[in-house]
């Protein structure tokens, strides 16, 4: 955790970020039902949470499943029925962990070859952990370079905002394909996301 926040401003500045991952894949995305995999963590728990408050609607037209994985090792075999599914893994976990949990999943949906979109967490798109997983597996590999429903967040601070980008995982290599909206950034989630940086 970066040291400019005490735990509770981690659990707001979640808040802020599910809840606008979740109206970008409601508005933007325009999905009728997402799977979020999860690691085990409270930061992460929060911003599932607020991703349903950003995301389910009160007439229930919108679902959302939810699978917090406690480790790489114990990732189930996958066949999501959503039409999306969420890589939101970052909080108190390590980074060897988070990426643990990205090479595993995507193994996991490669080999149900899961033909719905890919939602990645800026803390495992920013880093290049989806990359590394194609790298490192040639069946992941060619899973993602197949796919053009992929789906990823950035923020930019200048512009004070974040950008969803469809992207794309082609030679090993992580790309932004075309920018599909943009969610403002108000001044306390602003003030938040910098000193978590």
């Amino acid at each position: 955790m970066a040291q400019g926040l005490t735990l509770g401003e981690h659990l707001v500045l979640r808040g802020y970020t599910g809840q606008a991952f979740g109206q970008a894949m409601a508005n933007i995305l325009g999905l009728k039902s997402v799977h979020v995999l999860t690691n085990n963590t409270s930061i992460c728990a929060a911003l599932v949470g607020a991703m349903g408050a950003g995301y389910l609607d009160p007439q229930g037209q919108r679902r959302m499943v939810s699978t917090a994985l406690p480790s790489p090792q114990e990732v189930p075999p996958l066949s999501p029925e959503e039409e999306a599914v969420a890589l939101i893994f970052g909080g108190q976990a390590t980074p060897e962990t988070n990426y643990g949990l990205t090479l595993e999943a995507l193994r996991a949906l490669a080999q149900a070859n899961y033909p719905g979109a890919l939602f990645f967490h800026l803390r495992i798109w920013a880093p290049g952990f989806v990359a590394r997983a194609a790298q490192e597996s040639p069946e992941v590999a060619r899973y993602l370079a197949a796919k053009e429903n992929l789906y990823a967040p950035a923020a930019d601070l200048n512009a004070k905002v974040v950008r969803l980008w469809q992207v794309s995982v082609k030679d090993g290599k992580q790309a932004t394909v075309k920018e599909v909206g943009v969610i403002p950034l108000n001044p306390i989630w602003e003030d938040l996301l910098r000193r978590s940086l």
